[in-house]
Parts: structure tokens; sequence; C-alpha cells
């Protein structure tokens, strides 16, 4: 499988996935049907910028680079800071990106504006997840230094299954899965404030070229307390 390793400036902190509780509570769900919940605000967004086609949300990939004012459809949620929650959503490009670091994803928000995301990023010519998955790559002893990693690019093939983010412990994990052999991967990690009152996610698609169309289609969306 071809992957790319690029080097990384983060620091980490283990958390083992697997130990997440396992009963869940559904805190949010939208099918994307005619009767899509209220809750939904669109950010800066222009009416004919997003749709809803059989049964998803579709939306136009935005140019220009990502920054706090992007355009975004958020939803802000019921969960407490100091709770574990996983929301996850299946991303399709109905086009094909053809922008150095166009990108679409799933976020991670406080009140109003993206703070983690897990995306599907056109990078250095290839379709990839994106963060990457980190990869300790220096000698022992050296755990510390966030000079001793790299990030594991992995291509962002539908196979893989539905763009996740965990968050809990005031830490956000971008998950990937399952996948169609019942499989997960774990990608970036990073720790977030502990002060925001309030919490939501949103989807979001940006970089994309200004002489031309570009759409993404996002599915399924649910959110769960863990």
């Amino acid at each position: 499988m071809h992957r790319i390793i690029l080097v990384a400036f983060a620091s980490f902190q283990v958390l083992a996935l697997a130990q997440l509780a396992v009963s869940q509570e559904l805190l949010f769900e939208e099918s994307f049907n005619s009767d899509v919940s209220p809750k939904w605000t669109a950010v800066a967004l222009k009416q004919e910028d997003y749709r809803i086609k059989d049964g998803g949300r579709e939306m136009r990939v935005q140019p220009g680079k990502a920054t706090k004012d992007t355009p975004m459809l958020m939803v802000l949620l019921p969960f407490e800071t100091t709770e574990t929650v996983t929301a996850s959503v299946n991303l399709t490009l109905i086009d094909s990106f053809t922008e150095p670091c166009e990108s679409a994803g799933l976020f991670l928000t406080d009140e109003d504006s993206r703070e983690f995301g897990a995306q599907k990023m056109k990078l250095l010519g290839h379709l990839v997840f994106s963060p990457g998955q980190t990869e300790f790559i220096g000698k022992e002893g050296t755990e510390g230094d966030p000079q001793q990693y790299a990030l594991r690019l992995w291509p962002a093939n539908d196979e893989f299954g539905p763009l996740r983010i965990i968050f809990g412990g005031n830490y956000g994990y971008f998950r990937v899965g399952p996948s169609t052999d019942g499989k997960y991967l774990n990608f970036f990690h990073s720790a977030l404030s502990t002060q925001e009152r309030r919490r939501g996610f949103c989807f979001s698609a940006f970089g994309g070229p200004t002489d031309k169309d570009h759409w993404v289609r996002f599915d399924n969306f649910r959110v769960v307390r863990n």
C-alpha cells in the first residue's frame, strides 16, 4: 500500500482508544432526508453552496485557504467538555480534487470556529487522510522531542470507512472506520482548550479552484456519547 511519510511538529499523549467505554448513547443523528434538523447553522455559506440530495448533504468546495472565517455547516450539541463523544460521517468526493491542499472534512468546533479536523486532502499529488498517522521515528529516550515524530499519510480510499472524531479528556482524536473488512485506523490526536463553554461539529470544504465548481457529499452523520 502506498504511503507518504512527512515530519510532524506536535506533542503526543498516549490513549488506548480501545479502552473507551463501550456503552453509547445517541446524542444526535442526521440522515439528511426532507426533515433536516433545525439545529444546523450555515456559517458564511450562500444558499446555493449546499443542498440536500438523495438522503445526503452536498456542499460546494470553497476557494481559498482555511481561515477562522471559512464557511461551514455547524451543529452545537449538549455535551460537557468533561465527557467523551464520538462523531462519524461518510465523506464522498463528487468531483475529484485538483488543487494543492484542497480539502473537506468533519471538524470539532467551539461556539463559532473549527478546532480539530478529520479530513480528506489533496497533498503532494495524492488524496490522503489528514492529519496523518503519528509515528515515533527517534531513538529510545527522545520520546519527548516533537522532532522525533512523523506523520504517515494514508490514501483516502472510501473502503476505509467513515471519518470519526473522538473528543475526550480535552483531546481530539482522528479515526477512520470501520472499513469494508471491519478494521479501524487511528490517526492524529491533539490537546484542546479546556475553556470552551460549548462545542459541536461541522462540515467544511475549502481550497477548491476558482474557475470551476467542486462538490462533496456527507452521509450518515452520527454523534454518540460514550
